[in-house]
């Protein structure tokens, strides 16, 4: 499967699922064959990035690319803002 510049290794696809897609399970679902997996939701609000929970979601040392995080938001301009300043892939909800 194919996502813009990315050649995915697999068409299977991990769900981002709230307390269960920690940095551990991404990487176990990689390493057996998920093509992709997304991080647990963050808020789109970059403000409340400094937080204790955020930076754990947003901590994605050691994956390989891309990296899939999903938003939560309604504002457009705070979305494309959370883009700018993650420097990853996103899926945005």
């Amino acid at each position: 499967m194919k996502i813009g510049p990315y050649e995915l290794s697999s068409n299977v696809v991990l769900a981002p699922m709230a307390g269960v897609t920690d940095r551990p399970f991404r990487q176990l679902a990689r390493k057996f064959g998920a093509g992709l997996a997304a991080s647990e939701m963050i808020t789109s609000d970059v403000r409340l990035w400094s937080t204790k929970k955020t930076r754990a979601r947003m901590n994605h040392e050691g994956e390989p690319e891309p990296r899939v995080v999903q938003l939560a938001g309604a504002d457009p301009e705070a979305l494309a803002e959370a883009v700018d300043k993650s420097g990853v892939v996103f899926a945005v909800s």
